[in-house]
């Protein structure tokens, strides 16, 4: 009967932590996710496009 209730106060700590947590997260790190993802990806895109018109040139 103690460890059911010691269970289930656990429970609602880890609940409690998971809410504080979640609510703590700045927007802004999703936006500098995006925006990292976005300039590495537009690098590799350019790199590319620099190895293709390398590779072949046409004049």
């Amino acid at each position: 009967m103690d460890q059911e209730k010691e269970i289930a106060k656990l429970k609602e700590r880890v609940a409690e932590l998971e809410q504080q947590q979640s609510r703590s997260k700045p927007k802004s790190s999703h936006l500098a996710r995006f925006g990292i993802g976005f300039m590495i990806t537009f690098v590799v895109l350019l790199v590319l496009i620099g190895l293709f018109q390398f590779i072949n040139p046409s004049g």
